[in-house]
This record gives C-alpha cells, structure tokens and sequence, in this order.
C-alpha cells in the first residue's frame, strides 16, 4: 500500500487523543463535519447530531489542549516534508517559505476581541500574519500570529517572529530556502532579519521606494540590474511584472538578495501568490473567516480547526495520481472524501434525523388530508 494514503489517517488518529473526553471527542467529529462540508459555512446552528449549544462550548469553554493540536500539526507538516527529502535524496526540492498578512473582515461588535479588531488597508476585522510552507507538491499551514493594532509590533515584526518557530534543521538545508512576502513586509529591518537567518529573499517592493542614488525603484528602466535601496547594506536585483486584472496594466516591482537576472526573477516572484491560493481555498472552503465566538479561546479553536480541515484536504490529495503541474485540487471532492473516510457515522446519524424528521412531516400531512 502506497505509504502516503496513510498520511490523513495518521493524522485524524493522533489527533484524537487530544480530546480525552469522549463528549469532547464527539463535539470535534460534529464540528470537523461542518468544516468537511467543504462549503465555508461551518456555522453550530448548522449541526443536527449535537445541538449548537454543545458545539459552542466544546469551541468556547471545554478543556481540551488546543496547544496539542497545534503542535500535532506541525509535528505532521514536518515529517511530510522529511519524507519529501527522502524521496529526493539526489535532488532535494527547494523549501519555500511564503509569508503574508490576510484580513478576516467583521462588522459588528466583538467585546471579547476589542484589541484583535482594527482596520487595515480599509478592512476592519482581525488581520493575520501567516506563514505557509511550499515544497515540490507539499502546501503546509505552518503558523500564524495576530497583529493587535497601532502601537503593537508591525506585521513585519511578527513575520520575524514567525520565523522563530522554524526548525533549525529546515533552514540549513543543502539549498538554502527562499522566502517569498509582499510589499508590505518590504522594511529594511525584516529584510536583514530574513538574511541573518541564512535565507534568501524574494519580495516585492513599492514603486516608490527610494535607492541609495536618489532615484525610485519606477525610475529604473533594465530588468536585473542590481540596485541598493535605501536602508539597506545589501545590493539588490530589482524587476517587475505586468498584471492585467483591470483595463489598465499594473506593473509590481519585486527584487531579492540574488542576481536572478531580470526575467527569472520576475518569474520568481509569481511564486508568492500560491498563499493567495491557500486564502482562498481556506476561507472559502473551510469557513477560516466564518467565526462567531465570544472568547478569543474559541476563535483560536476555530482558526486551528479550519487549518486541520485544509491540511486532512491536502495530505488525501497527495495520495491521488500525479496531477500536471499548476493543476489545483478540487477541494469539494476532497473534502466529501475525507468527511465520508473519517466520520461516516456522523454523517449517518445526520441523515437518519433527516430522514425521521421527514417521516415526520409526511406522516402530519397524511393526517390532514385525511
């Protein structure tokens, strides 16, 4: 048997024990049920099997080791990709280290989360620093801080916090990982913390950030050419590509601690927008912006939930036929697959409500026909 149709399950099993409660245990298969939906809406009002009330509190106020589960995933995501080396002990892909901040809009009020909610690039709503690991076919949530507003470290500074949480091993690798961010991370200091750790950079960078010469990055006109921002002791290879989303071209300008050429580079910094993919994917399928806590335990619970929902997604994904490159999954078929796999009787008893409810119904209108 192909060792890798055992990853999800592996994972689903050691994860289980976490929960040491039965009632707790319980409350989880219900809740990764409404996340297996695979439709983003894994709302407690919508559970049949437990009654809202109880997923509530299982999220809210149950005494199960959240830091457990967080660790469990990790411990998962890391052998995945030590498996991977092994696999390609001649030719190791390059691990690839992509960090971005996402917002997760809310209106209304939120007592409890008075200092997560702020706005952001005109969003209001908690905003989230995350980093996410690619490496040949692997996609791996890996961790993620909360910004906290004005006066609080900048999201630049949580990336490098981020960045602690790396295993050393990982990041002295034969080929030296490359880390991929966005303009917004484009500060002098998380760019020298990024090269103190031995990494090479990719980022992207305003069009109006000023060089050591006086001109601005949109002045330089050859792809490639080594340029030296302003703050920084380090030359930089600068280059740009042309988005067509809009009527109008946009041009982003993105640059990196190594002479890539122009081209290549830009080629590159297309690399980044795979979180974009993972943002998409998790909020629209396993409902990451969805929640509706009161207590920021059970916002946490249910942030780390959605990420265990994704990566159960992603392992049974890997154990599928070899797809061609760029393809990406269907989630909804993942998802109906994973949920059918590990809690079959939860959805059997979902059905079985169903079905009397319907009996139910059928058998009062008889009733009043007659």
């Amino acid at each position: 048997m192909n060792p890798k149709d055992q990853r999800s399950r592996r994972l689903y099993s050691d994860i289980l024990p976490c929960f040491a409660r039965k009632q707790h245990r319980d409350s989880f298969m219900v809740f990764l049920d409404l996340m297996l939906d695979g439709s983003g809406r894994a709302l407690p009002e919508r559970a049949t099997v437990k009654s809202p009330a109880a997923i509530s509190r299982f999220l809210n106020h149950a005494s199960w080791d959240t830091r457990k589960l967080c660790r469990m995933l990790r411990e998962h995501a890391l052998q995945a990709l030590q498996s991977l080396y092994r696999q390609n002990p001649g030719h190791r892909p390059r691990l690839e280290l992509l960090m971005d901040l996402t917002s997760l809009e809310k209106t209304g009020k939120f007592a409890a989360l008075t200092d997560w909610v702020h706005t952001y690039n005109g969003v209001h709503g908690v905003h989230l620093v995350v980093l996410y690991l690619c490496c040949g076919p692997l996609r791996l949530p890996w961790a993620f801080q909360i910004w906290r507003g004005k006066g609080t470290p900048s999201p630049a500074q949580l990336a490098l916090k981020l960045l602690r949480t790396m295993p050393a091993a990982l990041l002295k690798a034969k080929r030296t990982p490359r880390l991929h961010a966005d303009g917004g991370f484009e500060s002098a200091e998380f760019i020298q913390g990024v090269l103190a750790k031995g990494l090479d950079i990719v980022i992207g960078v305003r069009c109006s950030r000023k060089l050591e010469d006086g001109r601005s990055v949109q002045e330089i006109l050859t792809r490639g050419e080594m340029v030296k921002p302003r703050g920084l002791h380090q030359p930089m290879c600068l280059s740009w590509v042309w988005l067509y989303r809009n009527d109008e071209p946009e041009q982003r300008f993105v640059m990196s601690n190594l002479d890539l050429g122009g081209k290549y580079l830009a080629r590159v910094g297309k690399r980044r927008w795979r979180i974009e993919a993972f943002f998409k994917t998790i909020k629209g399928r396993f409902g990451l912006e969805r929640f509706a806590q009161h207590s920021k335990q059970g916002v946490l619970r249910w942030w780390c939930l959605s990420a265990l929902a994704f990566l159960l997604c992603h392992l049974q994904d890997l154990a599928l036929p070899v797809k061609s490159p760029g393809t990406w999954a269907d989630w909804g078929d993942l998802a109906r697959t994973v949920r059918f796999s590990f809690v079959p009787e939860i959805r059997r008893q979902a059905l079985e409500l169903e079905l009397q409810a319907l009996d139910a119904f059928q058998h009062a209108l008889l009733v009043l026909e007659t």
